[in-house]
Formats: structure tokens, sequence, C-alpha cells
């Protein structure tokens, strides 16, 4: 079952008449949006409903050598707020490191989360809490 509704990747290309039938579908159905950041984001607050606090980290954005290393450190300043990390854990032959997937399934990685008191979510509660938040339930 769905639990939100984004355009691709986010990218609206700042056409608000995308970002506003996004959030009408989003509320006739009872999704979560997603709002990488920008206009969208401030949208979704005004109405009085959650969204990142953070833009999102596109892991398509850095560099893949030295990407686990990056991502430690990323974890480590992690502002506090709702923040969003777009992954894409796929497998990677033999021999190459550096891959989302290795990053996320490992032992240091949880380390670093719960050392820094990450608290790693679904779209779930977001979307329970837009229920909520239009239902009064």
């Amino acid at each position: 079952m769905p639990t939100r509704l984004d355009w691709h990747c986010l990218a609206d290309g700042g056409r608000g008449d995308v970002t506003e039938l996004t959030l009408r579908l989003a509320l006739e159905y009872g999704l979560a949006m997603r709002a990488g950041g920008g206009p969208a984001r401030d949208l979704l607050r005004r109405r009085g409903l959650p969204a990142v606090d953070h833009d999102v980290l596109d892991s398509f954005r850095l560099e893949f050598d030295g990407k686990f290393d990056r991502y430690q450190q990323l974890l480590r300043v992690l502002p506090a707020g709702l923040t969003e990390w777009a992954v894409h854990p796929a497998a990677c032959d033999a021999g190459v490191g550096g891959s989302d997937l290795e990053f996320l399934v490992s032992p240091q990685a949880a380390d670093t989360v719960r050392r820094e008191h990450i608290h790693v979510i679904s779209f779930q509660p977001l979307q329970d809490s837009w229920r909520q938040q239009l239902h009064g339930a």
C-alpha cells in the first residue's frame, strides 16, 4: 500500500501547478507528500503538514570514491530535525566498494546511527501524521 506521493525525484521543475496537483491528490487519498525543499516544503508547512526540515540528500550526487566515509561523516553532523536521504541500494560486482547498500547494511552505519541518537523512520509515521492533522483522528 502506498504511503506517499512525489513527482519523480522531487523535480517539479519549479511548477507550482504540479506541486498543487500532487498535494490535492495526496490529501484526497490520505497519503503523505514528499517535498525535497524550497517552495513545496513551504507550502506543506503553511498547511500545517509535516515536511522535511532540510533539503533531501540524493546519493547520486555523492562521489562514488569515498562514499562510505562520506556517509559516516554526514551522519555525524546531521542537524536536528526531519531529514530525508534518497539512497540507491544496489548490489555491486564483487570487489567494488562504496555502494549505498554496502554502507546501509554495515555495522559502522548502525553504530553511528545509534551513537548519534538518529531515529530512522519510514514514510508510514508521516502518512499517519498527515491523516491525523487532516481528519483530527
